[in-house]
């Protein structure tokens, strides 16, 4: 009697090792998946927000070129629209993000102030110098999303 015990208790414990390790196989590729979704989910909101960010910021450095601000007129939406965006940024960005998003709108807003220019003498210009008001800010937000896809933290 003493063999059936023990071999029954075998099949038992077995049973319970087997089960155990399936449950434990699932949890761990379930909670791999889903934090490769979370991942995506937060790549795809900084995309979407940086985008709209260099959008507007070009529509509206182009703008403070060639244009002067008046209280009707409608660069102050266009400004106030960039302002939006850029806080929008503010709540998830790292602190390089914001603070080349911020040179952007520094420039933006000095460029107001500044001579207009005509589109192509703004076009020849850009040419010339090769002085994107972007550029930097485009790098950082790229670095950032590649830090987040190789799973490097990100400080805000």
């Amino acid at each position: 009697m003493g063999g059936e015990v023990a071999s029954g208790m075998a099949a038992i414990m077995g049973a319970i090792v087997g089960g155990l390790a399936s449950l434990t196989s699932t949890w761990v590729g379930e909670r791999s998946r889903h934090r490769r979704d979370l991942l995506q989910r937060e790549i795809t909101r900084r995309e979407a927000a940086y985008s709209d960010f260099i959008d507007c910021a070009s529509k509206v450095y182009v703008a403070s070129a060639t244009h002067r601000i008046d209280d009707d007129d409608a660069e102050v939406e266009r400004a106030v629209s960039l302002y939006a965006v850029a806080s929008r940024i503010r709540l998830f960005a790292s602190e390089q993000v914001i603070k080349e998003a911020e040179k952007v709108i520094d420039r933006v807003l000095t460029q107001y102030g500044a001579d207009n220019v005509s589109a192509e003498q703004l076009r020849m210009s850009v040419a010339e110098t090769r002085d994107d008001p972007l550029k930097a800010f485009s790098i950082i937000c790229r670095r950032e999303l590649q830090d987040i896809q190789g799973g490097t933290p990100v400080r805000c």
